[in-house]
């Protein structure tokens, strides 16, 4: 048998191999992975998470009732943002990766960047990198992920990044987000800081020299466009790979 099986699709476990343990012996992967599926009784924000919220009625905590993800409530004031990110916590020579499924109940009244980012948050009321006014302009200094911003096409989902306070740099995946849509959002980087833009398993970007080798947190923002009042984004869970040292 071949020491090596290469698959370009996917390992499905059907029938009885369902209903007992299906992989015998150590597996070893050559790369980390976690998956925080927030399904603990409370979102840490100690040690797991660092947490700003802008707006007096923004809010940021676990679903309720057994359902997995965390809630992501957008504040009254238009344009507020807030911001949930995790330690900073990956670098681009270990080729880092990040994942989520994303949720947003009213597109055409939100804004919403997930991705990468040197901070785990910047002076509101600007985000990590939004397009506030219809410009897609950054408040961090690197950055690399997807934006979908009400002032930027209503409901448009692009690719954007910033390296070392320069230009951003964008990639329209022609994609229109409609309301309470789940999406899976993945953003891959390679050791040059290069980054390719997965949208429910299919690549629809790439940023070439995307980022600056600076520490990087995994980060949510999300928050209020054009007077839309309170609306709600649900992030089901955060996948995390990297390479080991």
């Amino acid at each position: 048998m071949s020491q090596q099986i290469n698959v370009d699709g996917k390992i499905e476990f059907r029938s009885d191999a369902l209903q007992q343990a299906n992989v015998d012996g150590d597996m070893w992967p050559k790369r980390t992975c976690s998956i925080d599926w927030f399904d603990q009784t409370a979102l840490d924000v100690t040690y797991d998470y660092t947490q700003k919220l802008d707006g007096s009625s923004d809010a940021g905590a676990l679903c309720a009732g057994g359902e997995p993800g965390v809630l992501l409530t957008t504040g009254t004031g238009d344009n507020e943002v807030s911001f949930l990110a995790t330690g900073l916590i990956f670098d681009i020579t270990q080729k880092p990766a990040i994942a989520t499924k994303l949720e947003i109940t009213d597109v055409s009244g939100t804004f919403v960047f997930f991705g990468l980012a040197d901070a785990t948050y910047t002076a509101t009321p600007i985000a990590t990198i939004d397009a506030d006014g219809g410009t897609l302009t950054a408040g961090a200094t690197d950055a690399v992920g997807f934006v979908i911003d009400a002032d930027l096409g209503t409901s448009s989902l692009y690719c954007a990044s910033v390296n070392t306070g320069g230009t951003v740099q964008s990639v329209d995946t022609a994609i229109d987000w409609t309301d309470t849509q789940g999406k899976v959002l993945k953003i891959s980087l390679d050791a040059s800081g290069n980054a390719k833009f997965f949208v429910d398993g299919v690549q629809k970007g790439y940023i070439a020299l995307a980022v600056a080798d600076v520490p990087l947190c995994a980060i949510f923002n999300y928050g209020t466009r054009a007077n839309d009042g309170a609306n709600t984004v649900y992030a089901r869970y955060l996948a995390k790979w990297q390479d080991i040292p």
